[in-house]
């Protein structure tokens, strides 16, 4: 019987009809595989991003959106599973934007690589802490403990004699050396021990005459690496030793009626600092390291008293004068190498308030023996946190909220004019010069900001431990860090490696 043209037409739908039942469920087969693949292959990216390197404000965004995504999308998912030939093309192109689409919006992190055992006793705090090669050398007051700073094993111990506490220790090392100050409750600061850092061995011990103490209290400055020598401040002066074996080489007494205070060392400069009166201002003074021979001499601003006096760098020279009366000096001046003031940067201006010290004035009694600067010398920059009114702000009520905002702040120390403010997302609380460099610690990220420029070149997220409060902040290797925490008994271990 001969076909009509009514049974052409019903073939040609039946055609058009299984060929659209076809292209439906491989579409489903396609659709399923690529967005349950994207969905699943986004939230595993976020559930092992922080154990990689990875971490950010979008993390948790990007959970949520991949969970709610791989609901709907499950069952098809499935599906394409069930159907190799399209579904497995498919969910390999999904895997591929889901990853795509992480790594667009992570950001770069670190992670405790690992943590020192919290502090015992309870009491206890760190005066300070160097870095010298692999190891970070941590100093309380009853033990210097140094740390590998891959994977943080202990590389040797060392304890004071006898019921000695630490009461000073230099600022610097040199030759792998580094100088601990320590004595017997409240005894004057007299023995001083020069640690090999290398083994935690003694190199050589001196003694020094020394004014009281009070209790176990430790101070800065009081001893000094300048080059190939250590400085000891003594009652009338200064003394310089070979700093590899402490045979004596000069000494420079202060002036008559003058008590020393501090000194500093470099490479190329010893500064000490003398009051010479309760109200007098205090005295500066730069000698040659190699023979004490007085370089400069200056009389600091400060005319009844001083609160708190730092030498911030010796090369160049800048100082950190906070006079006593509400109308003195309270800023960082600079001076060339004959004692000519060249700039004055107020610590507290129209614009900004100056972290001198990371973590404001009072940061004398964190790390006592050698405090943390939060103002750092970077060529011919003083480089310091600034702060504003109303930069951190805590809400209250039911679900208190903070909200912070953080910056570093550039000067010249060649005519004391602002260079550049770069912006930070919190205060900070660990900074440190790396080249020409400078990295920035607050609580939830790590930013690298060009010294010359300020122009931010690197930021990462902290994803484990935050710092709450200042911290010694090293550089381990590239991107690799060292933290130390004064407190180490509590929140954050007292030393722990991110990477």
């Amino acid at each position: 019987m001969a076909e009509g043209p009514e049974d052409s037409v019903v073939r040609v739908r039946t055609r058009w009809r299984a060929r659209f039942a076809m292209s439906k469920e491989t579409w489903m087969v396609v659709s399923g595989g690529v967005l349950g693949a994207m969905f699943a292959s986004l939230g595993l990216a976020v559930l092992f991003a922080p154990a990689n390197g990875f971490g950010g404000d979008s993390l948790g965004f990007m959970g949520v959106v991949s969970i709610l995504g791989l609901m709907p999308c499950g069952a098809g998912f499935v599906w394409a599973l069930i159907h190799p030939r399209h579904g497995l093309p498919s969910a390999a192109v999904g895997a591929l934007l889901g990853l795509g689409i992480f790594l667009c919006f992570a950001g770069d992190g670190l992670n405790d690589s690992w943590k020192a055992p919290l502090d015992r006793p309870s009491t206890v705090r760190a005066v300070g802490s160097w870095t010298s090669g692999d190891l970070v050398v941590r100093v309380r007051p009853d033990q210097v403990v140094a740390y590998h700073n891959v994977g943080g094993a202990v590389a040797w111990r060392w304890a004071p004699p006898g019921e000695d506490s630490v009461c000073t220790m230099s600022r610097g090392i040199g030759a792998g050396i580094g100088l601990i100050g320590h004595s017997p409750h409240d005894k004057p600061c007299t023995a001083v021990t020069a640690l090999n850092l290398a083994d935690g061995s003694a190199s050589w011990q001196a003694t020094v005459d020394a004014p009281a103490r009070d209790g176990d209290s430790a101070s800065p400055d009081l001893v000094a690496v300048a080059g190939p020598q250590a400085v000891l401040q003594d009652k009338d002066g200064w003394r310089a030793v070979r700093l590899t074996d402490g045979a004596a080489l000069w000494h420079s007494a202060a002036d008559p009626g003058c008590t020393p205070v501090q000194v500093s060392g470099g490479d190329q400069d010893v500064v000490t600092v003398t009051q010479c009166g309760d109200t007098a201002p205090p005295v500066l003074r730069t000698l040659a390291p190699a023979d004490g021979k007085e370089r400069s001499k200056v009389v600091l601003p400060g005319e009844g008293g001083v609160k708190n006096l730092a030498v911030v760098s010796v090369d160049p020279l800048a100082v950190w004068v906070d006079a006593q009366a509400e109308r003195g000096t309270h800023a960082v001046l600079s001076y060339d190498g004959a004692g000519r003031q060249r700039a004055s940067i107020p610590v507290s201006g129209d614009e900004y308030d100056l972290d001198v010290m990371l973590g404001g004035v009072h940061a004398f009694d964190e790390f006592s023996a050698r405090p943390l600067f939060g103002g750092m010398v970077v060529g011919d920059l003083f480089i310091v946190p600034g702060e504003k009114p109303g930069d951190v702000g805590i809400s209250g009520g039911k679900h208190p909220s903070r909200t912070a905002t953080g910056r570093l702040v550039a000067y010249s120390l060649a005519d004391g004019g602002k260079r550049w403010t770069a912006g930070l997302d919190d205060q900070v609380t660990g900074v440190l010069v790396d080249g020409a460099s400078v990295w920035a610690m607050t609580r939830d990220k790590l930013t690298r900001v060009d010294a010359q420029t300020g122009r931010r070149s690197r930021e990462l997220d902290v994803n484990d431990t935050a710092s709450l409060y200042p911290v010694d902040l090293s550089v381990a290797a590239r991107e690799r860090f060292t933290v130390v925490a004064e407190d180490g008994t509590r929140d954050e271990p007292p030393v722990r490696g991110m990477s």
